[in-house]
């Protein structure tokens, strides 16, 4: 079988088992003390261990997984936050914003908090899992990037509550920055911090504008931001690409 077509079939199937596990899980009757988020990032972690030994990932998940980069955690964290603020700061700053506007979220608890991470590192693991370093011997990390992108984005129409034509864009957008980010930095914690930064962030700040088509959830300025970010990883990724590639030239 063709090595990228061989591929492609490894990420469809490895998301169609992450979405058995999480359905069947989700339908499960747990005790009270016991979170659902729980046990699907440990069975996620468990499957991803699998494809390390299946596709004799040594020392790929060595370096992706490894707790030396953890730095790299409070340094997405921070960057998600900026992106999550960014269209209510620029809402404040064209004047289609003020500050009655806006308000802040501050309900939150520990364990929220790590119910929240929880929930992010096993959607991280579910389309950024060690296979796709398996999938990159064949698939460049942009190709990878667009394809996780498209998936990520059509995963959520099994939500009856999207709306894939206000949000497709962003959900694209958001999938393909942080797989591209993944490879880049050959980490996994820097998409892990990015995205519970980002999450964290749009669930304690409201406003008004909420549901608009420019600064609201989901808004076309948001997506911009999430596109622009991606193309200049894109653009970062060939020119590295290159360097490396001259470096191995008579």
């Amino acid at each position: 079988m063709n090595k990228q077509l061989k591929s492609y079939l490894i990420i469809l199937g490895h998301l169609i088992i992450c979405l058995t596990i999480f359905v069947s899980i989700q339908q499960l009757k747990l005790p009270t003390w016991l979170s659902a988020s729980v046990l699907i990032l440990l069975a996620f972690i468990f499957l991803n261990l699998i494809h390390f030994y299946f596709f004799k990932l040594k020392n790929e998940i060595r370096e992706f997984w490894s707790i030396r980069k953890i730095t790299y955690l409070p340094i997405g964290i921070i960057g998600g936050g900026l992106i999550a603020i960014s269209p209510t700061f620029l809402g404040l700053i064209s004047g289609q914003l003020s500050a009655s506007d806006i308000s802040f979220n501050t309900d939150f608890s520990i364990s929220s908090i790590g119910l929240t991470f929880v929930i992010i590192a096993w959607e991280e693991l579910w389309f950024r899992g060690i296979f796709l370093n398996y999938c990159n011997r064949y698939l460049s990390s942009i190709n990878l990037s667009l394809t996780i992108g498209l998936l990520f984005m059509l995963v959520h129409l099994l939500n009856p509550k999207i709306d894939l034509l206000k949000t497709g864009l962003t959900l694209f957008f958001a999938g393909a920055l942080l797989t591209i980010l993944y490879f880049y930095f050959k980490t996994i914690w820097l998409p892990i911090g990015l995205h519970f930064g980002n999450n964290y962030l749009n669930s304690a700040i409201n406003t008004k504008f909420e549901t608009d088509i420019l600064f609201g959830d989901d808004g076309y300025v948001g997506t911009i931001i999430l596109a622009g970010l991606f193309l200049i990883f894109v653009k970062m990724t060939i020119d590295k690409n290159k360097s490396e590639n001259q470096k191995y030239l008579p």
